[in-house]
């Protein structure tokens, strides 16, 4: 059931709600037909909706010099759409402490601030994880009815209470997900200020109280403040865009596995480098493999937080 929304609720509303959420334990075992059979679409009233302030203070926090939105910002924008179908009566978990674990996004062409974008927002799919149960959100956005982009994020909403069976026959995926390393042909260092999740909220309108400030972080369970994971990928894509410009003018998939949070203030490392498992110089190209980490401050060890793919299509 597709239901039109003509405008968005504001962020102070949709955490109100979203703190009184309960779990719906009636809901087990999971499975996909267990969720909502709800998606939204939203048409925004004005193109307002991209304001050239609003893309540019996007922009200038994730460093992006592309011609065209960020592939990140159409996310961004979609998330009180996330948001809103999570908060329905019929989704079975809390919506604290949820853990967005990934993010695919297919730009099949880039798009332009001013132009007329409609998002569709619905569940994808729901299974079994070693942690809890996983479920996905996906958003397409569409230009004059021609579809210009697409995402999938998946969150993870822990449970304990699943069988070790169910445990085993996914950890194996697990790891080859979360393996995603490289040693980069590129790297660059780059310090995470002590205000950047204030910056990035105010880009993005996600004011997470763990990404806000030290004390509001340790209200939940962190001895700091952590970075945006989407800020992270963002990060990421504009370094991306740097290297390989041409990339982000046509058709592509990226991918990224969300590992460890990168803590603020800190020192984080991006590393790109090209698969080397094709066979031609066009293949060799046309994917790219990146990371993000940091050093540990005791044994000195690499921390991976974040480990993905960039795949021109």
């Amino acid at each position: 059931m597709i239901t039109a929304v003509n405008s968005l609720p504001s962020f102070a509303s949709i955490m109100f709600r979203a703190a009184l959420k309960r779990d719906n334990r009636a809901q087990f075992p999971p499975t996909f037909e267990r969720l909502p059979q709800k998606s939204l679409l939203f048409t925004p009233a004005n193109l307002g909706y991209f304001s050239k302030e609003k893309v540019e203070r996007f922009h200038r926090v994730t460093h992006w010099q592309g011609t065209f939105l960020h592939p990140c910002y159409l996310h961004v924008m979609s998330f009180p759409l996330h948001m809103m179908l999570m908060l329905e009566k019929e989704f079975p978990f809390s919506l604290l402490g949820l853990v967005h674990i990934h993010n695919e996004i297919t730009q099949y062409r880039p798009i332009r601030a001013d132009e007329a974008c409609v998002f569709h927002s619905y569940f994808k799919e729901m299974s079994v994880h070693p942690k809890g149960v996983v479920f996905s959100i996906a958003t397409d956005v569409r230009v004059n009815e021609a579809l210009c982009w697409s995402s999938v994020s998946t969150n993870l909403y822990r449970d304990a209470t699943l069988s070790a069976s169910e445990q085993s026959a996914n950890s194996a995926s697990l790891k080859a997900q979360t393996e995603c390393q490289c040693e980069g042909q590129r790297q660059e260092s780059w310090h995470l200020g002590e205000g950047l999740g204030r910056k990035y909220a105010r880009a993005s309108g996600d004011y997470n109280p763990i990404h806000l400030t030290g004390l509001s972080a340790k209200l939940f369970g962190f001895n700091q403040a952590i970075a945006h994971g989407m800020w992270s990928k963002s990060r990421c894509l504009s370094a991306l865009e740097r290297i390989a410009p041409q990339v982000f003018e046509q058709s592509f998939n990226t991918q990224v596995q969300f590992i460890k949070p990168a803590m603020l203030p800190s020192d984080v490392q991006f590393s790109m480098c090209e698969n080397s498992t094709e066979t031609t110089q066009q293949k060799l190209a046309a994917r790219r493999v990146f990371s993000l980490t940091s050093k540990g401050k005791h044994d000195g060890k690499r921390i991976p937080h974040l480990s993905g793919e960039l795949i021109a299509l």
